[in-house]
C-alpha cells in the first residue's frame, strides 16, 4: 500500500488561492491539516470543506500568528501535533496558503516513496552573507508588535509601532553592551538557520513533538525563531545524518522578500526540480496558477473552440434616430459567425419597422417583438433565446468598432476567460476614451475587489453590461432584475461570482452614446428610481458574504455607504422637500449602520453619524468642501 502524506498548511486570508492549492493536493493518498490565522475576520469552515473531496481535511485550533514571533513556531507545532495524533505519515509537508505544487501528486509520491531524508536546509552564522546570531543571542520581548519592523507611512498606529520598534532595538543594544547571550543556557548546541517550510519523516516529526516544551522555551522572546528551531533541532540530534540540506520548496529571496512568481516565470517553474513553490497567488496571477494546474494534471488542458457562435443581444425601445448606425456596426463585424437578437420592447416609433426590415435582409439578425418590459426584460428575452457559446449586449443607441467581436473572442478563447472586457469611448459631443493600460487577467477575488470603490474608471468598466463578452453559461441562473434601473449593478457581481478568470482588452472598441434623455442622463438626476442603486449594493453585500471575499467584505460594505452618500449629493433641494428625502436617507443609513456596524472603522462611524443627524446638512458640508477644493 502506498504511503500517505500529510500537508500542514498555514493560511491567512487569501482564500481563492487556498482553494486552488487544496484542489491541487486533494488526493486519497493525502491528509490535509489546515490552520487559518485567528486574525482573519471571516472563516466559513463548511464552505472550505466543499473544496476537498478525496483527501482527509482537518482544521486545527486557530491562534494569532505574528511574523517573527514565537507564535509562528507554536502554530507549526500545533499542526504537527494534530497530524501525528491522526496517523503515521511517510512525509509531513509544511506549506503556506500561497504555495502551489510544481509536480503532480503521482510524481511527488513516486519521488519520495523510498526516501528517508529530512528535507531541511541549514547554514552557520556568517555563511551566505547572513550574520544571524543576534536573533537568538538576545531577548526580544516586543517582537509580537514589532514584526518585520517596517512601519512606514502616516497614522497613529504606525507611529506607535515605530516607537515600539525603536525601543526593542534600543533594548537589544543594551543587552549587547552587557554581554547577554541566551545561548549559554543551551551548552553544546550548535545553532543553525534554515527555511521553516520543510518536509520531514514520521519519526523525526514525533521527535519534534517530544521536544515541544524545550522548543517553545527557546523560541519565546527570540527573533524569528521559526528560522532556527527545526534546523537546529535536527542538526543537534541523531537525525543529523538524514538531513538533506535542501528543501523541496522553491522560494526566491534574490528577486523579492520573497519574490512573488508571475506568469512569465511559468517555464522556470515547470522545469524546476522542486516539488512546491512560494509565492504563487491565484488572486494576483490567475493565469500562472491555471497553467500550473494544467501542467500537473489538475486542470484539463484547454482546447479553444473553433469558430464558436456569438449571440449579440440588442434591446430596442424608441431609438429610431440612432438604431441604424448601431445595426450597421454589428453587421460590419469582421467576425461573421454571429447571431443578433433584436428584442423590440414594444417600441412606439419607427424602430419596429427598421429592425424588421434589417432582419429580413440578413438572416443572422433575428427579430423578436414583446410587450414593454423594460431594458432588463429585453435583455432577459435575448438571453433566453441565445444559442451561442458566448453572449454580448449592445445598447441600441451605441455602436461598435468593426473588430469588436473578433478582438474580444480572440482573447476569450486564448485565455479561456469567462468574461472579457474592452475599453469604451464616451460619445457626448467630445470623445472620451476609457481603456485598460494592458491586457490583464483578474481572478474573481480581484475583479470583485474593483467594486469596492465606486469613483474610478475601472469600476465603470467593470460594472457595465455592454462592453463585455461572456460565456453564455454564466447566465444559467442569472437574470437582470425587472422594473429596476442601474440593472448592470444588480447583476455584475453575480456574474463575477460565477467566473474563474476575467480578462481585459486594452482597446476602445465600444462607442457609448450619452443622451440627456436617458435614464442616467443629467436631466433625470431627481428621479427616485436612482434609489435602486441602494438595493443593488445590498445585493452585492449579500453576494460577498462568503468565504472567498471575507477579507475585503468590509470594503464592499463601505462602497454601499459611499453610494448612499453619492445619492445624498445627487438630489436637489426641491427633491429633498418634495420626496421627504431627509427622512428617507436617515432610515437607510440607520438600517445599514445597525446591520454593518462591526465592519465600520472609527472615521466611518463618525461620518455616518453626521449623515444620520442631517443628510441635507451633510450634503451642504460636502458642497462646501468641493467649493474650497476648487479655490485651492
Amino acid at each position: 500500500m502506498e504511503k500517505k502524506h500529510a500537508y500542514l498548511i498555514m493560511a491567512h486570508n487569501e482564500f481563492e488561492s487556498l482553494k486552488y492549492l487544496l484542489e491541487a493536493i486533494d488526493d486519497e493518498r493525502n491528509d490535509i491539516f489546515l490552520h487559518i490565522d485567528k486574525k482573519t475576520s471571516y472563516v466559513d469552515f463548511d464552505e472550505i470543506r466543499t473544496w476537498v473531496n478525496k483527501a482527509g481535511l482537518f482544521f486545527v485550533p486557530r491562534i494569532n500568528v505574528r511574523w517573527g514571533h514565537s507564535s509562528f513556531v507554536k502554530c507549526e507545532l500545533i499542526l504537527l501535533e494534530s497530524a501525528t495524533k491522526q496517523g503515521h505519515y511517510h512525509y509531513y509537508h509544511f506549506l503556506s496558503g500561497i504555495d502551489y505544487p510544481l509536480k503532480s501528486q503521482n510524481e511527488i509520491h513516486a519521488l519520495l516513496q523510498d526516501k528517508n531524508l529530512e528535507y531541511i536546509n541549514y547554514h552557520y552564522d556568517g555563511e551566505c552573507d547572513d550574520d544571524f546570531a543576534y536573533k537568538i543571542r538576545y531577548y526580544y520581548p516586543l517582537m509580537r508588535w514589532m514584526g518585520r519592523g517596517y512601519h512606514d507611512g502616516p497614522g497613529k498606529k504606525k507611529a506607535i509601532l515605530r516607537y515600539i520598534t525603536k525601543k526593542q532595538w534600543a533594548h537589544m543594544y543594551k543587552q549587547q553592551q552587557k554581554g547577554v547571550d541566551r545561548r549559554a543556557k543551551y551548552p553544546g548546541i550548535q545553532f543553525v538557520k534554515g527555511d521553516n517550510w520543510v518536509s520531514i519523516t514520521d519519526d523525526f516529526a514525533r521527535f519534534v513533538i517530544s521536544k515541544k516544551n524545550k522548543i517553545m522555551r527557546l523560541s519565546t522572546f527570540a527573533n524569528t525563531p521559526d528560522e532556527f528551531f527545526m534546523a537546529t533541532l535536527a542538526y543537534n540530534s541523531s537525525f543529523r545524518d538524514r538531513i538533506a540540506n535542501d528543501v523541496l520548496r522553491l522560494i526566491d529571496w534574490q528577486r523579492g522578500n520573497p519574490y512573488e512568481f508571475v506568469y512569465t516565470d511559468l517555464e522556470e517553474l515547470k522545469h524546476s526540480d522542486k516539488l512546491f513553490a512560494r509565492k504563487i497567488s491565484y488572486v494576483k496571477e490567475p493565469e500562472l496558477v491555471r497553467a500550473l494546474a494544467e501542467h500537473i494534471g489538475v486542470r484539463p488542458i484547454s482546447k479553444p473552440a473553433t469558430n464558436p457562435l456569438v449571440s449579440i443581444v440588442v434591446p430596442i425601445y424608441n431609438v429610431e434616430k440612432y438604431l441604424e448606425e448601431c445595426l450597421e456596426s454589428i453587421a460590419a463585424q469582421t467576425y461573421s459567425n454571429i447571431q443578433v437578437l433584436l428584442v423590440d420592447d414594444g417600441s412606439k416609433d419607427g424602430s419596429t419597422k427598421l429592425v424588421a426590415d434589417f432582419a429580413a435582409k440578413d438572416d443572422r439578425f433575428i427579430y423578436i417583438h414583446q410587450e414593454n418590459k423594460g431594458l432588463s426584460g429585453a435583455r432577459n428575452t435575448g438571453i433566453e433565446n441565445a444559442t451561442g457559446e458566448y453572449i454580448a449586449f449592445v445598447d441600441s443607441d451605441d455602436w461598435l468598432e468593426s473588430d469588436y467581436i473578433s478582438a474580444m473572442l480572440s482573447v476569450a478563447l486564448e485565455k479561456d476567460a469567462d468574461i472579457t472586457i474592452s475599453g469604451l469611448i464616451k460619445e457626448n459631443g467630445n470623445k472620451k476614451p476609457i481603456a485598460y493600460d494592458s491586457s490583464f487577467g483578474y481572478s474573481r477575488t480581484a475583479a470583485m475587489n474593483v467594486l469596492d470603490y465606486i469613483f474610478n474608471e475601472k469600476y465603470l468598466m467593470m460594472i457595465l453590461a455592454w462592453n463585455k463578452l461572456y460565456k453564455r453559461t454564466l447566465f444559467d441562473n442569472v437574470r437582470y432584475p425587472l422594473g429596476k434601473i442601474h440593472e448592470d449593478e444588480y447583476t455584475i457581481h453575480r456574474l463575477i461570482d460565477k467566473s474563474n478568470l476575467i480578462y481585459t482588452v486594452p482597446k476602445c472598441l465600444y462607442h457609448y452614446r450619452i443622451r440627456e434623455d436617458s435614464i442616467t442622463g443629467n436631466s433625470l438626476n431627481d428621479d427616485m428610481r436612482h434609489f435602486h442603486l441602494v438595493d443593488a449594493h445590498r445585493d452585492r453585500v449579500q453576494c460577498c458574504r462568503n468565504q472567498i471575499y471575507g477579507d475585503f467584505y468590509g470594503n464592499i460594505v463601505y462602497s454601499m455607504f459611499e453610494e448612499v452618500i453619492d445619492l445624498i449629493r445627487r438630489y436637489s433641494d426641491d427633491a429633498y422637500k418634495k420626496f421627504h428625502l431627509n427622512r428617507k436617507f436617515r432610515m437607510i443609513m440607520l438600517r445599514e449602520c445597525i446591520r454593518n456596524y462591526s465592519w465600520l472603522n472609527n472615521r466611518q462611524k463618525k461620518d455616518y453619524l453626521q449623515v444620520l443627524v442631517s443628510p441635507k446638512g451633510y450634503k451642504y458640508k460636502l458642497q462646501r468642501i468641493d467649493t474650497q477644493a476648487k479655490k485651492d
